[in-house]
């Protein structure tokens, strides 16, 4: 058995208290509430399971298919975070990657990133339709070449702060969904 309980020697000693003296009874009272609290949350023994990775929708290739490989707008934008100080954060030599909206990226979003649910591996095909480029000193990035359509902007500004005893990883991904038409030089903004 996991877990079990034997009356505390004070709590046996204090039951045997005269009838009139309240003052032991609040205590023994408050003894017990406390050993039930104890027994209560050791009772269960049991340990959180992480949950599993969330199965991926399939793989929807028509959706890809209708993706141009070549377009005429521009993507540019900056990726950075503030902190509670107020100081500036930036995604510099971060990988930035250009995602287009389908069914398939929409789960991505919705489950792993606004979810926090780890997804199964991707589809290998899927990586030949995401554009990357890698961020500059400030956090700056460029697409050019872009077809039209809805896209995730996603990238991650990570920093580290003292503890006191050890470095504490800040920040995390930033994600941003942007539209694009053809021919258009559209500038955008990746933060929390």
């Amino acid at each position: 058995m996991c877990c079990q309980f034997a009356l505390p020697d004070i709590l046996r000693a204090e039951l045997s208290f005269d009838v009139g003296h309240m003052k032991r009874v609040e205590r023994i009272m408050a003894k017990t509430v406390v050993v039930a609290t104890v027994a209560l949350a050791l009772a269960s023994c049991a340990t959180l399971e992480p949950k599993p990775p969330a199965e991926r929708v399939a793989f929807p290739e028509y959706e890809y298919a209708a993706i141009g490989v070549n377009g005429t707008a521009t993507v540019r934008g900056q990726a950075f975070l503030r902190t509670r100080g107020g100081d500036v954060k930036t995604a510099a030599g971060e990988q930035v990657l250009l995602n287009p909206v389908t069914s398939y990226s929409r789960q991505w979003y919705e489950v792993a990133y606004l979810g926090g649910r780890a997804l199964t591996e991707p589809d290998p095909r899927y990586w030949q339709y995401i554009r990357r480029t890698v961020a500059d000193a400030d956090g700056r990035f460029a697409f050019s070449n872009v077809p039209a359509g809805r896209y995730y902007v996603v990238t991650r500004v990570v920093w580290e702060v003292s503890t006191g005893y050890e470095l504490a990883a800040q920040g995390g991904f930033v994600v941003k969904e942007i539209s694009v038409e053809e021919g258009e030089n559209l500038d955008v903004i990746v933060t929390w």
